[in-house]
């Protein structure tokens, strides 16, 4: 399913699948100055290149290289689309990938890139920024002339008490400030859509996460076990994390902050210039 929001000169493609649905999910591209941002999951790549091939665009950027946000790429590259992403995206996308059920029932699998990339070169307004932590090839797409941010999986909530296993939860409190700090009239999320007041929520994800990090390191510090840790500060596995079998968990958010206690570096600022 494929529904149609106009927010001005933002253009935002809601993309959802009765499995997405069932469990409350969805995820959003958007079309800004002749520009696709994103390209959605594999279930959707069909349904979105009818539309693209409608509503022509003079190309792709990408966020990251995560099947709900890249898992469209073959199918716009048949459209005969360039695309514009990070070298660490491009490598990701053309690794073979192992991911869980619940990631295939949702999304479908993603298809190993086997093609070259055409090249896409953008309008000069937008830039594409590195934001890890999320994943390590995380970026956000910058406006700086509409003050406008595309944040990819930057945002997706607050209190997000979960993570996935190879994800920088301390990594994200310098980038989430940074972000906060171009001062930006709007964000859009991919899974929240349009945020009201951007660097209010951005500054308060990253107070949370800090404050999170606060608590775990100290209980780690007293010899507490990650699941006690958890259960203390996060709460009790919720039903995400019981049915990706941990790989989408409250302990994953945990595990992070104790691997990063152990001299694993996180994201810094400087990261955010390339």
């Amino acid at each position: 399913m494929l529904q149609c929001l106009e927010h001005g000169d933002v253009r935002e493609l809601r993309l959802t699948s009765w499995t997405s649905r069932l469990v409350g999910y969805g995820v959003s591209v958007f079309i800004t100055r002749d520009t696709l941002i994103d390209a959605g999951y594999p279930m959707a790549a069909a349904e979105l290149a009818r539309y693209v091939r409608a509503h022509p665009v003079a190309g792709v950027m990408l966020t990251h290289a995560h099947e709900d946000h890249s898992g469209g790429v073959p199918a716009l590259l048949d459209l005969g689309l360039g695309v514009l992403c990070a070298a660490a995206t491009e490598s990701a996308m053309r690794a073979a990938e192992h991911v869980g059920w619940y990631r295939r029932l949702i999304w479908g699998s993603r298809r190993r890139l086997e093609r070259a990339l055409p090249p896409f070169t953008p309008n000069s307004a937008l830039r594409l920024r590195a934001a890890p932590g999320h994943s390590a090839d995380h970026h956000v797409v910058w406006d700086a002339e509409r003050g406008t941010v595309f944040g990819g999986d930057l945002f997706i909530g607050v209190k997000l008490r979960i993570a996935h296993y190879d994800e920088d939860v301390r990594g994200q409190i310098a980038v989430l400030r940074e972000v906060a700090s171009w001062q930006p009239s709007r964000f859009f999320c991919a899974h929240r859509g349009l945020l009201a007041s951007p660097s209010e929520q951005l500054l308060a994800k990253a107070n949370w996460i800090e404050e999170m990090v606060v608590r775990i390191e100290a209980l780690v510090r007293r010899g507490w076990d990650d699941a006690a840790v958890r259960d203390e500060v996060l709460g009790p596995e919720d039903a995400t994390g019981r049915w990706s079998f941990g790989a989408y968990s409250r302990l994953n958010f945990v595990r992070s902050v104790r691997s990063s206690m152990s001299g694993v570096p996180g994201a810094t600022s400087e990261a955010l210039q390339a």
